[in-house]
């Protein structure tokens, strides 16, 4: 009789710094963190849109509803890396990676 396998969970997290905790039931003062799983084939923005759903501020805060694009108040970094440097939204996550998502600072 063959045993099965069960598969290991592939998951990246992804974490909101700051005030971008706000559209997550956060303060903005400190950071949440949530463990995503993924499936074969996501790429950054398959992710993020997943997640987002689930919250809706964060959802109507990170995508631009006029053409489906991120939007201009949320920074995201990707490893370490601002998005566009390494990676793109199209760019497919590996377990492990780490999605950071940071509003950004505006002023004068």
């Amino acid at each position: 009789m063959r045993a099965v396998v069960a598969e290991e969970k592939r998951t990246v997290v992804i974490e909101l710094l700051a005030w971008a905790t706000v559209f997550v039931g956060g303060d903005g003062s400190e950071s949440r963190e949530f463990s995503e799983e993924i499936l074969p084939g996501d790429t950054i923005r398959a992710v993020l849109k997943r997640h987002s759903r689930r919250h809706r501020d964060l959802n109507h805060a990170l995508w631009d509803r006029g053409s489906d694009d991120l939007g201009e108040h949320i920074e995201i970094a990707v490893n370490d890396a601002i998005l566009g440097i390494n990676h793109t939204l199209e760019s497919e996550v590996v377990d492990g990676d780490r999605i950071i998502l940071m509003g950004q600072y505006m002023g004068g």
